[in-house]
């Protein structure tokens, strides 16, 4: 839920939203969740193309190991 209300809250002002953007200012609310790397990207992705928003993969270093 908290992604779709960050989502929610850019799509006025913005037409891209930058996946590590979007998990700075997530994780400033819960540092603790779980869910990093891919994932967290896969999931900023889903709620920006569902209000019809571009998606920047932006992501510098990974958070998560392969495999």
């Amino acid at each position: 839920m908290l992604v779709e209300q960050y989502v929610e809250s850019r799509k006025r002002r913005h037409d891209v939203i930058s996946t590590s953007t979007a998990e700075a200012a997530i994780r400033e609310v819960l540092p603790n969740w779980q869910i990093s790397g891919r994932a967290f990207d896969d999931m900023i992705a889903a709620s920006a193309i569902a209000h019809g928003l571009g998606v920047r993969f932006d992501r510098s270093i990974p958070t998560e190991s392969p495999g």
